[in-house]
């Protein structure tokens, strides 16, 4: 079985090193025309994506979120009243817009 298979090998061995079309600048050549045609494709779709597809998203609905609950201006007054005493006034309470995950705040100290 192996003297059979080696020269079949050897055959194929031969053959599988032979540059695309017995030359190596031809079949170069012939790899980056593929190439480019593929490119063109690609970008022929993308202007006929774009042509048939012209509208945009629309934009997003604002989030409205709820007013804090009374829990929670309990909780703010009684820390407001441990932190700067007990005639510290809160003047006012906004919620913070949301921040993706993953995204830092900016630093509220000056630049």
């Amino acid at each position: 079985m192996t003297s059979l298979s080696t020269p079949v090998l050897a055959e194929a061995a031969k053959v599988a090193f032979e540059p695309l079309f017995g030359n190596q600048w031809l079949a170069l050549l012939v790899i980056l025309a593929g190439i480019a045609v593929f490119m063109i494709a690609v970008a022929a779709v993308g202007r006929w994506l774009a042509a048939t597809h012209p509208d945009e998203p629309p934009p997003p609905a604002p989030v409205i979120e709820p007013a804090p609950s009374t829990e929670i201006f309990a909780a703010i007054a009684a820390a407001v009243a441990v932190t700067f005493g007990g005639k510290a006034r809160i003047a006012n309470v906004q919620p913070t817009k949301s921040q993706r995950p993953g995204r830092p705040r900016p630093s509220p100290v000056g630049c």
